[in-house]
């Protein structure tokens, strides 16, 4: 069962206000091979988006009968701060360009909320391209994140609420000399270094809170707040070759913090 398909299940049991009992299973074969062939990552968010948006109108009208379940689409922005990363240490000896213990996201997404529960599922993507020296670093990364809470308070203009965060990221290293050259008459991969790849996958699962600001404004304000810990051992990858003297991330957690406009 895929994140999305949990995410619906979600969906059904706030519109039966039956408490349910938290369980997400995740098929990590279809997430992996979805980072790992862009076009695949490309369609498939561009396809879930416009689902979202027709599935976010056709609940609004449904909602503003029973009005009791609010599904919307929104867009944020999130921070991801982790200055632990144990990939960096080997960077750093080797005087390459590390990634910053502060790496912002664009996120997409769907959230619902409804008397006593709510939650979301969102989509999101992250960049970065520190430099040094002569060299530079092309960081991607593509995260989907659900989360299930407890409405603590829910007013007419405010509601705070407190559970449950679960994410998978898949993420990209490409490090480049910028003074590397190719010669078209000489294409053998052995005479064209300069380029190290890596890539690797991480499960997150943590607290996490919501405040719901502005609820009846024209463009209501979500601010969101996370501690997310590591639960695999997050060890690297190349599609180039094999990895010697591999490192792991395992531990090595994550404080979140976003905004999204609903």
């Amino acid at each position: 069962m895929t994140l999305s398909l949990s995410f619906f299940i979600l969906i059904n049991l706030c519109q039966q206000k039956v408490k349910p009992n938290l369980s997400i299973n995740f098929s990590f074969y279809f997430w992996v091979n979805l980072y790992k062939n862009p076009m695949k990552r490309v369609l498939y968010s561009l396809a879930l988006l416009f689902a979202v948006c027709g599935f976010s109108q056709e609940k609004q009208i449904d909602t503003t009968k029973t009005k009791k379940l609010k599904v919307e689409a929104y867009i944020g922005v999130n921070a991801n701060i982790n200055d632990k990363i144990n990939l960096n240490k080997k960077l750093s000896n080797a005087n390459l360009p590390v990634l910053d213990s502060f790496i912002p996201e664009l996120t997409f997404g769907l959230n619902l909320f409804a008397q006593k529960y709510s939650g979301d599922m969102e989509f999101g993507f992250l960049f970065a391209k520190p430099e040094q020296n002569n060299n530079e670093m092309k960081y991607r990364g593509f995260n989907t994140r659900v989360r299930f809470h407890y409405n603590v308070v829910n007013q007419e203009k405010f509601a705070f609420t407190t559970g449950l965060s679960i994410a998978y990221i898949g993420n990209q290293f490409d490090i480049y000399s910028k003074n590397n050259t190719i010669d078209l008459n000489d294409l053998e991969p052995n005479n064209n270094s300069g380029h190290v790849n890596f890539t690797n996958q991480m499960l997150y699962l943590g607290p996490s809170v919501s405040m719901y600001l502005f609820k009846k404004a024209m463009f209501p304000v979500k601010v969101n707040a996370g501690y997310e810990f590591a639960l695999t051992r997050g060890r690297y990858d190349s599609e180039f070759g094999s990895v010697l003297n591999n490192v792991g991330e395992s531990g090595n957690n994550r404080f979140v913090f976003g905004i999204t406009f609903l």
